[in-house]
């Protein structure tokens, strides 16, 4: 990411809620030049619970009914990260997590969801908590398909049996669309029993007669069973507790009750409600804290309780952006005011719905119409997140308003920055940054971060080679945490290709133009990442350089050391070797497809983590199992990096074209006719082989000459090790390595390469 206007300011969004989601789509369309804005969700995918019900009936399919964060952000230059907020410092305005360092802020604002109250004994334990539906979903689908084996598999005399407790809205909905869907499955012979338990009476609800009488109709129709006026007292293995010692049996239980706020908020200072969600004014303004705000479920509005539903977050939506705005310019804050009732369209398991207003004096209707309005509502809403462009970009060189800034200085420009010496980060900053960083101590640096020299010095061990090598590269993800993660193991690969041990490393970082505040954040960011992974490798920090500049970029140069007969090298192949790769391809695609909204927000997730993996114990393996060489495969690609091992050793080699591992979704970036703009230049190595016309058009030939950033080591094994090699790599985590072709004698000339 690119900026020439300074960054002065950083506004943090907690949670990927409706609400926020209508921020990011608005900030698009209306930046504030100097205010960087950041996402913070644990899942890249966020769902729109208006059409869950739909979801879990089968009506629509999982991408229609999610919003992509990772998408979304980039469209709106926002940064994602992906991580779990554990608390909130706010004397410091920190946001901390558990496996990473804080993160600072100026602006905060919360949207952040809830859960189910799993306070009941043995609820936790022994039922499915609706939400988060990421964690739901996938067991609910693990469930159908075990009632589909079942059906095929045997006969069972017993029914399977259904219970969901809550009888609001959610917990009607919800079994309405399991009814249906499973109901309606012709893989599924099992007999099914349904039931709802409700603390209540009348279903759902607080809603009108007339609509609840519709829906005991229709349960009754359906065969559903309900238990009302029951508080559920206790859950154990397969039974369900109420008052005056009522049970109920089931073999799986649904949890849809009221819900509750994380756990973490009442660790802050915070103003709360009663049951614990945050209290906000009429700006939606935090009630103790003027430089936090919240929406949606997780607010509660002073002197306007609502009832806890999607429609208000998405009104919201509008006025906490204007708010986030005004607040950041030193304006006067816009009002909001909830509705005192609202349209509730309730999904009915099969294509019907039912409509009314809680509370107001609208009759109720219900059909199939209702449900192709619903339908219709829902589809146009997540339109607007689907359907995105990149926008063309902005004059960079447009001035930055003093408000934004909080301060005056001197040429804060950055077409006015200096160069050379003065482009350095102050002092100052680098000092504070150290003092929160932990570095490995390591006996062989004689001098290091702790001396004022002008160098480091480190002492080799007698008898060991000095390994050294250096990777820089720009950022390429907008996490400078989980950048300093990867930069480090990216660095650390061409160590472990060679067996050695890491010892010590010198930063080499450009951090992007901004205020001391904004600069020590992203430093510490960035260096708390890379610092994480040299501790784990016992590879000491040794000191380093920085400067300001356009776009983030971090690199190291690191130093290891090795016995001489130990060292791996990649010129080493031998004729009938194995060829080895431990990590899937497509880092290069996905992420140009990435920069042009054209990949999806779960392919660079899981590609990220495929990224983070480290390569030591692949090293160590490798060696274990007598390779001959080895090397890891980084920005030349595959075929760059296979020929720098083949031709000095004067051999060739076959691959296996249909067995290369990749990625998911760099195909679909393939196939879209993305790549990386390295992908030409590593092309030009076709011509090492053999008639590389014929295969041009085989989908798995572009992934040849991809680019990769941290990618996994390439190796030769003798055949008589290959299968205790694959094995302890599988062991190691390395899930995907597999043999991808071998070593043969050169047929034509050193380094052809015949594809199969």
């Amino acid at each position: 990411m690119q900026t020439l206007v300074p960054t002065y300011k950083d506004l943090i969004l907690i949670g990927g809620g409706h609400s926020h989601a209508l921020v990011l789509k608005m900030w698009a369309m209306k930046p504030l030049p100097g205010v960087r804005l950041t996402l913070i969700s644990p899942q890249v995918l966020t769902p729109y619970s208006g059409m869950l019900p739909g979801l879990i009936a089968g009506h629509y399919a999982l991408e229609e009914t999610h919003i992509d964060l990772s998408r979304l952000c980039r469209y709106a230059n926002a940064r994602f990260i992906q991580a779990s907020v554990t608390g909130i410092d706010l004397s410091n305005k920190e946001i901390t997590f558990t496996d990473r360092s804080p993160l600072g802020f100026d602006l905060l604002s919360i949207n952040s969801g809830i859960s189910p109250d799993l306070r009941i004994p043995g609820a936790a334990d022994f039922a499915i908590p609706v939400k988060p539906i990421a964690e739901f979903y996938p067991r609910w689908l693990s469930i159908k398909n075990d009632l589909c084996r079942q059906g095929i598999l045997a006969n069972h005399k017993e029914p399977y049996r259904i219970a969901i407790v809550g009888g609001g809205a959610a917990g009607v909905e919800l079994i309405l669309a399991m009814h249906f869907s499973l109901s309606t499955d012709t893989t599924i012979n099992r007999a099914l029993q349904f039931c709802l338990v409700q603390q209540g009476e009348g279903l759902p609800e607080n809603y009108p007669t007339r609509l609840q009488r519709k829906v005991g109709e229709l349960f009754s129709r359906l065969d559903i069973d309900v238990i009302a006026n029951t508080r559920v007292e206790a859950v154990s293995a397969n039974t369900l507790k109420g008052e005056n010692n009522k049970t109920l049996h089931f073999d799986c239980l649904f949890w849809c009750t009221n819900a509750s706020a994380a756990a973490w908020l009442k660790e802050t200072d915070l103003a709360l409600d009663e049951q614990g969600f945050i209290s906000v004014n009429q700006y939606l303004q935090s009630a103790s804290h003027d430089f936090v705000f919240a929406a949606g479920d997780i607010a509660q509005q002073e002197n306007f309780p609502r009832p806890r539903a999607g429609v208000f977050a998405v009104r919201q939506g509008p006025v906490l952006f204007d708010n986030l705005r005004k607040a950041l310019l030193k304006q006067s804050l816009t009002e909001f005011h909830p509705q005192k009732t609202f349209l509730s369209l309730l999904a009915c398991g099969e294509q019907y719905a039912l409509a009314c207003k809680p509370g107001g004096l609208m009759p109720s209707f219900s059909g199939h119409w209702v449900w192709r309005l619903k339908d219709h509502i829902d589809r146009r809403f997540m339109a607007m997140f689907r359907d995105l462009a990149m926008a063309e970009e902005a004059d960079a060189m447009r001035a930055v308003p003093d408000v934004i800034s909080g301060e005056k200085q001197a040429g804060s420009s950055a077409v006015m920055r200096c160069g050379g010496c003065g482009a350095k980060v102050g002092a100052s900053v680098l000092s504070r940054v150290m003092e929160r960083l932990a570095p490995v101590e390591h006996k062989g640096v004689v001098l290091g971060l702790k001396s004022p020299d002008d160098a480091s010095a480190i002492e080799i061990p007698t008898g060991d080679i000095l390994v050294q090598s250096v990777d820089v590269f720009r950022a390429l993800l907008d996490d400078p945490y989980v950048l300093g993660q990867i930069s480090a193991e990216h660095a650390l690969s061409d160590l472990f290709a060679m067996n050695a041990r890491p010892h010590s490393a010198l930063a080499i970082a450009t951090l992007p133009y901004g205020s001391e505040a904004i600069v020590e954040r992203d430093l510490l960011q960035i260096m708390s990442g890379a610092v994480a992974v040299l501790n784990e490798n016992n590879c000491a920090l040794i000191g380093g350089h920085t400067s300001e500049g356009a776009e983030l970029s971090l690199g190291f140069s690191v130093n290891g050391t090795c016995k001489t007969e130990q060292l791996l090298q990649k010129s080493q192949v031998k004729v009938g070797h194995q060829l080895i790769l431990t990590q899937p391809l497509g880092t290069g695609t996905l992420f140009a497809a990435h920069a042009q909204l054209a990949a999806k927000g779960e392919w660079i997730s899981q590609a990220i983590t495929g990224m983070q993996l480290s390569n030591r114990q692949a090293g160590e393996i490798f060696y274990q199992h007598k390779a001959g060489a080895c090397t890891d495969i980084t920005g030349f690609g595959l075929l760059g990096h296979l020929l720098e091992m083949l031709k000095p050793a004067g051999h060739g080699a076959s691959i296996r074209l249909n067995q290369l591992p990749v990625l998911d979704g760099a195909l679909d970036c393939f196939a879209q006719g993305i790549s990386s703009s390295l992908q030409p230049q590593n092309s030009h190595s076709q011509r090492a082989i053999d008639d590389f016309r014929a295969w041009q058009a085989h989908p798995l030939y572009p992934v040849l000459f991809d680019p990769q950033t941290s990618g996994g080591l390439l190796a030769s094994v003798g055949e008589d090790q290959v299968e205790g090699c694959l094995q302890a790599l599988h062991r190691a985590g390395y899930k995907q390595a597999c043999t991808i072709g071998q070593v043969e004698a050169s047929q034509v000339a050193p380094g052809t390469v015949l594809l199969k």
